[in-house]
Formats: structure tokens, C-alpha cells, sequence
């Protein structure tokens, strides 16, 4: 019986991502052309499915090692840009490279950073996207349906002991 759960979930969780595939798809990607304005609102604490996390995880064991360190050790709570005299802090993703300006698992990047400056409420910070693909509204609707947690709770739920023990063969970084 619980098989057949788990079974279920990971049938409609591949029905999920073809339609999120199918939406991203439509987006108007000409207008992303090196800009990172949408990377500077990738923030610490967003939610992701399991799913998810186990696509990062994987992307990241078939990283070089030394790259995953050099990502992961970076200081990710900096002074809040154009703030930095009030002593305002922003914690980044784990996963943004500040030495790069850009996402270092951006292959296997979760839902919400798939859509981000493509939906009518995570709009483009620079307001270069001229139309977001319909659907969106549903497609949301329906990712809220499946479990999410912050990366650092589905770390934590996997055995992770408070260092950053991302990688699934278990190699610290």
C-alpha cells in the first residue's frame, strides 16, 4: 500500500515537471542575456520539493569537488546592497556563486527559480520580460500541492549533521 503512495507521488511529480517544462518552454529567454538581476533576489530560505533536492544533490556529486567547496564555503550573509552603512545583512541561496554572480546548480534549479521574472508576482527585476507565458497561475497552484521544505530542513531530515553535508555519496565540503 505505501508503495503504491510513493509510486503515485512520483507519477504526478513527472506529470508536474512535463508542465513546468512545457510553461518554461514559452518563456521568453532573449531577454535574459547575462543580466543578473533576477540572482540578487536569490535569498536563503525558499522551500523546495524532495524531488527537487535529490536534482541538486545529483548535479552536485557530479561537480568537481573542489567547485562544490569553493561554492559552498562562500560567505553568503553579505551587507544588504546600498545599505551596507546600517549594518542591514541578506543571506543568499547556498547555492549562488558570489565570486561569479550566478547560480552554480542552475541546471537542476528548483521550480521557483525556473519561473522567477516569469510569473506576474516574481516579475523581471528589470522589467525586460514582455509577456509571461499563461498557465502560470495553475502551475503554482498545483506545486503548492506537493511537500516543501528549505534546503537546510531537507539536509537536515537526510542526515545532515550541521556541516554541509550536501553531496549524497556523503563527501563534506
Amino acid at each position: 500500500m505505501a508503495g503504491d503512495r510513493v509510486g503515485e507521488g512520483a507519477a504526478r511529480w513527472k506529470a508536474f515537471v512535463a508542465r513546468r517544462d512545457a510553461l518554461v518552454a514559452q518563456m521568453e529567454m532573449g531577454v535574459c542575456d547575462g543580466c543578473d538581476g533576477c540572482g540578487l533576489r536569490c535569498m536563503d530560505g525558499f522551500t523546495v520539493t524532495r524531488e527537487e533536492w535529490g536534482a541538486v544533490r545529483a548535479y552536485l556529486a557530479e561537480q568537481p569537488k573542489e567547485e562544490v567547496r569553493r561554492v559552498l564555503s562562500q560567505e553568503k550573509t553579505v551587507p544588504w546592497p546600498g545599505a551596507e552603512d546600517t549594518g542591514a545583512t541578506v543571506t543568499f541561496c547556498r547555492f549562488r556563486d558570489l565570486e561569479k554572480n550566478n547560480c552554480f546548480v542552475y541546471p537542476a534549479r528548483p521550480t521557483v527559480c525556473r519561473l522567477f521574472g516569469h510569473t506576474p508576482w516574481l516579475p523581471c527585476p528589470i522589467e525586460a520580460v514582455p509577456r509571461v507565458p499563461s498557465g502560470s497561475p495553475e502551475l503554482w497552484r498545483d506545486y503548492g500541492a506537493f511537500e516543501r521544505k528549505t534546503f537546510a530542513a531537507w539536509q537536515a531530515e537526510d542526515g545532515g549533521d550541521g556541516a554541509e553535508k550536501i553531496l549524497p555519496d556523503g563527501r563534506q565540503d
